[in-house]
């Protein structure tokens, strides 16, 4: 090896902005990344739900074109009302934008599991070796070291959540064949894109502001565990006991009211009482389903779930839930309120969901800026 004396030695290299510092520090985080050989089958995994939105995607292209060659796939799209499969062009905001709903759906709790695999290394390494000093006796500013290590969360999460979006978006355009697609899906693409960097700056900051609290990685993925898992169950068992709770009350309540206004007398193992008997429950039943919808428009409960949270902010950059009404329409009157709680999720305010992630994220800010605070001092 060379072996140079001690001073100044000119350096030849290209030198980047300022601006670009943390680019280096983000190469280098995706480059270690990659190498890894369970991240490699991770990704090629997450990339199965947007093989199946493209090819979804094409076969409602195809139907639009009403191709002969998709008589046989027909059967696929089974599960939709005859009324779209009659006239698939007039529905096809609703149907884009709730396939995208789905997909990103699944992605968001696979980029849960991302996180886990590439975020709680990213600052407990350094911490462990003490290579903070390192960094920050270079020219390099803390919001640079902070970027640069987001960088690295947000490229992962870009691979299974925005380019599947959109490599499935452009698939769908190839096989619809018609201009008029753009205009009228457009807006699915931008929501689907921006809902990604949503996830990639609020769980990179979290897990970053997790993994600089300890220097052992290990401990910074089960804090990332307890955070998502504990929330999901913990929004889970309110959501139940609560509802649990109100159709014990209501039913009580309704049912001991259609009994008090019911014909007295008669044998009530009769037909006609049994038949009453049976109709009485299928209106308190009714109009349980339609109260329950009416009050989870303003339960606060799903918000104790941090992907619950990210969940709803998607759900508005998409506007599924203008979809999710417009696919009620095809059930029964008295079926509506039921459908509706049952596929178009939590329906409370979603800038509810917003105030918590941005608490998180300030409070994610302000970790990381206290736990590297000191170190300024060896710039």
């Amino acid at each position: 090896m060379p072996v140079f004396d001690q001073g100044y030695q000119h350096w030849n290299g290209a030198l980047s902005g300022h601006a670009w510092r943390w680019l280096a520090i983000t190469r280098q985080g995706v480059r270690i990344g990659r190498s890894s050989l369970l991240i490699k089958v991770f990704l090629f995994l997450a990339w199965a739900p947007a093989l199946l939105l493209a090819f979804m995607l094409c076969i409602w292209g195809l139907l639009e074109r009403k191709s002969e060659s998709v008589g046989a796939l027909s059967g696929v799209m089974g599960f939709l009302a005859p009324q779209i499969l009659r006239d698939p062009r007039s529905y096809r905001v609703e149907i884009w934008t709730l396939f995208f709903s789905i997909f990103l759906w699944v992605e968001l709790y696979l980029s849960m599991l991302l996180v886990l695999l590439v975020g709680p290394n990213l600052i407990s390494l350094d911490l462990r070796f003490n290579a903070l000093p390192l960094y920050f006796s270079r020219p390099l500013r803390r919001i640079d070291y902070f970027v640069g290590k987001l960088g690295v969360v947000a490229t992962f999460l870009a691979m299974i959540v925005v380019l599947p979006a959109v490599a499935a978006y452009a698939l769908g355009l190839l096989f619809s064949q018609d201009v008029t697609i753009v205009r009228d899906t457009i807006g699915v693409l931008v929501g689907s894109i921006v809902y990604g960097l949503v996830i990639a700056v609020s769980a990179g900051t979290l897990i970053l502001a997790l993994s600089s609290l300890s220097r052992s990685s290990r401990y910074t993925g089960l804090f990332w565990l307890g955070l998502v898992l504990v929330g999901l169950s913990l929004s889970f068992v309110l959501g139940e006991v609560r509802h649990e709770q109100r159709r014990h009350a209501f039913y009580r309540e309704h049912l001991a009211r259609v009994s008090a206004d019911g014909p007295p007398g008669g044998d009530p193992r009769s037909f006609e009482q049994r038949r009453a008997r049976q109709r009485a429950f299928e209106q308190v039943r009714e109009a349980f389903e339609a109260e329950e919808y009416r009050v989870s428009q303003s339960d606060w409960r799903p918000m104790v779930s941090y992907a619950q949270n990210l969940s709803r902010i998607g759900e508005q950059l998409l506007g599924t839930r203008a979809c999710w009404e417009r696919m009620s329409q095809f059930r029964l009157p008295k079926d509506r309120a039921r459908f509706m709680y049952d596929y178009a999720g939590p329906q409370y305010p979603w800038y509810w969901s917003a105030y918590v992630l941005v608490g998180l994220f300030g409070l994610s800010a302000c970790i990381l800026n206290f736990r590297v605070k000191s170190l300024d001092r060896l710039k």
